[in-house]
């Protein structure tokens, strides 16, 4: 092909669109909710949308990566960002806090007919199961409580449901949603930590569309437009 002939196709290409941040997900519902591996919804979603119109700044929202491996690429890739995070001590360095998502606590769930431990000294004797690459984990790591992981919240809930393990370590908001859900009898038995959920960017982020964006999700939580749409999914 001529090179004249080239320049000119290449001209005609539609440009491929920019977008202001890139922003990775997975499913944990109801704060991330993925289905077929592209279709998003659920709290944190449904909140950043708003804000991005409300703003004007653009998302890209992604799940084509693994969780541990989602928050690395928040961690050092520029304008890039991940939810839902847990806004934790050891994590407060790594990432430029842009906007909670949802409030809540971690804790340690049972089935309603098992014995409930009296301590977190107790539950040692117990099976623990937990998301890997969570705040989650990292707390039953502080606690040397021993436990085994998944991938998903709904393979622990399974292990749960089929006892092969006694207790699930999980966001409060988490657990009620799939209690809900697939009409479990489950219940907080001890609890682990304070567990907000936030949107995290990498550190060198763009200050504008940060800045946008934090502004925008400050006034949904402020306007009660974020209670509306936890409510949407916890009725």
């Amino acid at each position: 092909m001529k090179p004249l002939a080239l320049a000119s196709l290449l001209l005609a290409a539609p440009a491929l669109p920019a977008y202001d941040l890139t922003i990775y997900t997975t499913d944990y519902p109801p704060l991330s909710m993925v289905s077929d591996g592209k279709q998003h919804s659920g709290i944190g979603y449904d909140l950043l949308q708003h804000a991005a119109r409300v703003s004007g700044v653009s998302l890209d929202i992604r799940s084509n990566l693994p969780w541990k491996r989602a928050q690395q690429a928040a961690q050092n890739t520029v304008n890039t960002c991940a939810y839902p995070l847990t806004r934790a001590p050891e994590r407060e360095a790594l990432f430029r806090w842009v906007g909670l998502i949802h409030r809540g606590e971690l804790g340690l769930f049972a089935l309603n007919d098992v014995a409930a431990p009296t301590s977190l000294a107790a539950a040692t004797r117990l099976r623990i199961v937990v998301m890997l690459g969570t705040t989650a984990e990292n707390r039953l790591k502080e606690r040397k409580l021993p436990y085994s992981t998944t991938r998903t919240p709904a393979d622990s809930l399974l292990m749960l449901q089929d006892r092969a393990v006694d207790l699930w370590a999980v966001h409060d908001v988490v657990a009620r949603y799939y209690a809900q859900q697939q009409h479990m009898a489950i219940r907080q038995v001890l609890p682990l930590a304070r567990a907000d959920s936030w949107l995290g960017c990498n550190r060198a982020t763009t200050a504008l569309p940060a800045n946008k964006l934090a502004t925008a999700l400050e006034q949904l939580q402020q306007n009660g437009e974020a209670r509306r749409i936890a409510r949407h999914y916890l009725p």
